[in-house]
């Protein structure tokens, strides 16, 4: 797999506890839930568990808006799977199924020679490229706990959870195209300090903002 362009590379480490509340697109306010699986829909208090549901493209004013991510990945020497969520260009015709446990987000994923396993979610804590993936081999700096947020829109409460870091839910969809995942988007969370190191803009050429929302409507497999 080729990995999304300068992904993982090193750069200053992020402060976290002086980072504030941020608003993520123009007039989005973003209020954290509690860091437990009860955030999350479809929660069963039985078994401490939400979901399986997927996440979604949302809000990016794209054709992609509504699509379900999958999953790039890569097999490393001892056969552990390591990679990137994605969207694709066209409507998939897989999702990868997702839930919350022991307050860990967690995605069904491929495990190799054979089988499946529930993987944890994070994002990448290497700033400029924060994407959102699981098993990153390797990385100079400590990984990100995807969390769940809601967000406010003039004053009212909307219905869904996002997800997202350090009080930040807006992600950077970056254009990619191989030959292992075809045409797709993978996305890094914009935090304070995000900004392409060469340009020291926000965006990197062709990049564009939007939030993946956790859509408890689409059908998943387990």
């Amino acid at each position: 797999m080729r990995r999304p362009a300068s992904c993982l590379a090193k750069a200053m480490a992020l402060s976290v506890s002086l980072l504030p509340l941020i608003s993520a697109l123009s007039n989005t306010t973003v209020l954290p839930l509690p860091a437990d699986c009860s955030s999350y829909p479809d929660y069963d208090n039985t078994t401490g568990i939400a979901g399986p549901w997927t996440i979604v493209a949302d809000s990016t004013d794209k054709p992609i808006d509504g699509f379900g991510a999958d999953t790039v990945f890569a097999i490393a020497a001892n056969g552990l799977s390591w990679g990137f969520f994605t969207v694709k260009t066209t409507k998939p015709l897989n999702q990868t199924s997702m839930r919350c446990t022991n307050s860990t987000l967690q995605a069904h994923l491929p495990r190799y020679p054979n089988g499946t396993i529930w993987k944890e979610v994070i994002a990448a804590g290497t700033p400029a490229e924060e994407a959102i993936g699981f098993g990153f081999p390797d990385l100079p700096d400590p990984t990100l706990t995807i969390l769940p947020y809601a967000h406010i829109v003039d004053g009212v409460r909307q219905p869904d959870v996002f997800l997202g870091a350090l009080n930040v839910t807006t992600w950077g969809y970056n254009y990619q195209n191989n030959t292992e995942g075809g045409e797709y988007y993978y996305m890094r969370l914009l935090t304070p300090g995000s900004e392409s190191p060469s340009t020291g803009e926000r965006l990197n050429e062709g990049e564009f903002e939007g939030f993946i929302r956790v859509d408890s409507n689409a059908t998943t497999v387990i």
